[in-house]
């Protein structure tokens, strides 16, 4: 039956086949990052990698995730000019309906086929979106005995001395094999893990196939893959490449790509039985430990305080096959205690959680005092990870942000801020899981609030390496109306791309930040071919980012076209502000409303020309609703001041205070989505110079 299935696809697809669009190589493709194919349409052939899904008639289950679409890789059997760039990942995003009459869930592994689609890119990736307006269908031009053999290379090809190789990625989406490996960091979430060769360098193994994951799209009952333990020896890993821009990732795809030499005992749910550790308290450590080809021979607990010498604990075996270890107390205020776990099995083979132990990931602080905003988000190992990740805890902040700055979005969800005073380390977000995450939503910038929650810290759902105290279950409102921290001013250089978990970027997370004197080096931080909203700025020290879409203000760098100002490249301010957040390899500000936003200058050759005279313009929109911009001109730099008033005078708005400025014409935005409709005025004030202007707010 599937013979003549397969045979009634091959006829009807052939006949089908338009010849309208130009045939390009996938080396033609890739030749260029980014491609200079990016939003032409094209035919491609090439020999699949994978097939699409399980079984098109008895299985429609895919092999490679990708949500609702169907995907294969396509390998270019006849590029000749180059040594590599030949592999693409083709995807069909509609897959109901007519749009089925592609073919494309028929496509079995080993076939040449011609497709046609859009070059487009996914972050870094280049890919091939198929044509279904109209539906094409795909031609299978042959049915080869297998796939490509993969490319042998090794882990330095794409890291040397911790560092990415940027001539990695001319093997993206290309079938490569990695030999003598071994395995660390892994993920019981979903199934990933590191591959290393024991020089710091790495790989990420990236769950994408149904038959090496722990996630829902396992294809279960038909295998039994569990992520090898840290430590494992890999004789050989084979796998599709994928280039992001935190790293090279390895996506095996079948039964048989990981062939793995022998397991060390896996050690798993590493527990402490205090959260808070006070002064001479003594601290009991639990682990999860087995062997799945042998016996647990020992185990042992190493700790050690402020950085000193490791003291070895023999662990007991306790029930199951939980060991336990004892750590004693310690006579000290602000005593850093990190400590590991070490198995050895009956045939000698060792592990360690973590992986690295001079990367510590489990520690935590004696204290004599309660336990504050910053004990929670300080780790100086570079490792990212709170030292109370998983564990309760009671906090005391003032609000920062609350979900009128970042209201959410479809695909981000609202966010919540609080921080304790100013400085490193002391910002946090506050979920808004139950129980009590309808209060939690409720809260006001200002607020200071003591919270009893559960710090999660983790690379998945649902922080994404970002720290954050959820599940909120006691919140104390002890005043309103607080003033809020004042910012951090930085460099942008401070902040910088990628860093993931540097302690010196990283001490910064959920704090408020300003970036001074910025240029827009580039509006659009991942383009041409994608738009995330982030922009790249810099203060003359480097680029950073700036992500746009998440709060409730008024600029855009055209991913949300609807907000009222665009920011384009070459744009210039005086400051901008907001909460530094971590997301997809880069830590990034955040700005919360348009008052994040000072000094916005479309053109940066305008700063050339001097104004001559101090001068004040009239707002516009006016009348307006809710935001409305200010501009003015300075002939000279100073601390200018800028405050709103009602009609009897009271002061509501303080716009700029005594903030530093120089030379030219700048605009601020003023939101006023606070306020009730009414006259207000807007007093200005810089150097020996005063005015005060009218604007009306019609609501």
């Amino acid at each position: 039956m599937k013979k003549i299935f397969l045979l009634i696809f091959l006829m009807f697809s052939t006949m089908m086949m338009a010849q309208t669009y130009p045939l390009v190589t996938i080396e033609e493709i890739q030749a260029e990052s980014p491609s200079l194919y990016l939003g032409d349409t094209v035919r491609v052939q090439g020999l699949t990698m994978a097939r699409v899904l399980v079984d098109p008639l008895l299985d429609r289950r895919p092999i490679l995730w990708a949500g609702s679409r169907w995907q294969t890789y396509l390998y270019d059997a006849n590029g000749q000019t180059y040594p590599n760039l030949d592999g693409i990942v083709a995807l069909q995003h509609d897959t109901t309906g007519a749009a089925q009459g592609t073919f494309y869930d028929l496509v079995d592994s080993a076939q040449v086929i011609e497709v046609t689609g859009v070059v487009g890119a996914f972050a870094t990736t280049t890919q091939l979106n198929l044509l279904t307006d109209p539906v094409t269908p795909v031609t299978t031009i042959s049915q080869e005995p297998s796939r490509v053999a993969p490319i042998e290379l090794s882990i330095t090809d794409f890291m040397n001395n911790g560092t990415l190789v940027p001539d990695g990625a001319q093997y993206e989406s290309m079938y490569i094999i990695l030999r003598n490996v071994i395995s660390s960091d892994r993920n019981t979430g979903d199934g990933s893990f590191r591959i290393n060769d024991g020089q710091g360098n790495f790989l990420t193994m990236y769950d994408q196939s149904g038959y090496f994951t722990l996630r829902g799209h396992r294809l279960t009952g038909l295998t039994n893959y569990d992520p090898p333990a840290d430590g494992t020896f890999i004789n050989f890993f084979r796998g599709l490449l994928q280039v992001r821009t935190t790293g090279y990732y390895i996506i095996p795809i079948y039964p048989g790509d990981i062939d793995i030499s022998f397991t060390p005992p896996a050690i798993s749910e590493v527990r402490r039985s205090l959260g808070e550790v006070m002064t001479n308290q003594g601290v009991t450590v639990t682990a999860n430990i087995v062997d799945s080809d042998g016996t647990v021979d020992s185990t042992k607990l190493y700790y050690r305080v402020d950085g000193g010498a490791y003291t070895p604990v023999d662990m007991i075996l306790g029930s199951g096959d939980i060991y336990s270890a004892p750590i004693p107390g310690v006579n000290s205020d602000s005593a850093m205690v990190d400590y590991y776990i070490w198995a050895k099995d009956n045939d000698g083979n060792v592990s360690t959680v973590p992986a690295n132990p001079t990367s510590p990931q489990f520690f935590y602080l004696v204290l004599n005092r309660n336990v504050r905003i910053q004990d929670v988000q300080y780790n100086p190992f570079d490792t990212d990870v709170s030292g109370y990740n998983h564990y309760y805890v009671t906090l005391t902040g003032t609000i920062t942000a609350d979900t009128s700055d970042y209201p959410g979005t479809g695909t981000t969800s609202y966010r919540v801020y609080m921080q304790n005073g100013e400085g490193p380390w002391s910002g946090i977000r506050i979920g808004t899981r139950p129980p009590l995450g309808n209060d939690v939503s409720a809260l006001l910038k200002g607020d200071n609030v003591t919270i009893t929650g559960f710090v999660w810290d983790d690379s998945i759902t649902p922080t994404f390496n970002v720290t954050r105290i959820d599940s909120i279950n006691n919140i104390i409102i002890n005043s309103s109306g607080n003033p809020i921290p004042g910012f951090a001013d930085l460099a942008t250089n401070d902040i910088g791309l990628g860093g993931f978990g540097t302690a010196d970027k990283e001490k910064w997370e959920s704090v408020l930040i300003r970036y001074n004197n910025l240029i827009v080096t580039n509006e659009n931080a991942d383009g041409p071919a994608n738009n995330f909203g982030e922009m790249l700025v810099d203060d003359g020290s480097g680029d950073t980012r700036v992500e746009l879409e998440d709060g409730d203000h008024s600029y855009h760098n055209l991913s949300d076209p609807l907000r009222p100002i665009y920011i384009m490249t070459g744009s210039g301010f005086d400051a901008l502000s907001g909460q530094l957040y971590y997301s997809f390899g880069n830590y990034k500000l955040v700005p919360r409303n348009d008052g994040d936003f000072v000094g916005f200058v479309t053109d940066v050759e305008g700063l050339e020309q001097i104004p001559t005279e101090y001068s004040l313009a009239q707002n516009y929109p006016n009348p307006f609703n809710p935001s409305t911009t200010i501009e003015y001109s300075l002939p000279e730099s100073g601390d200018v001041t800028l405050k709103i008033y009602n009609l009897i005078g009271q002061e509501v708005k303080t716009v700029l205070n005594n903030l530093y400025q120089s030379v030219g014409t700048h605009s601020v935005v003023f939101s006023a989505s606070e306020l009730p409709s009414g006259i207000y005025f807007y007093s200005f004030k810089v150097n020996d110079f005063v005015k005060v202007k009218k604007m009306i707010l019609l609501k």
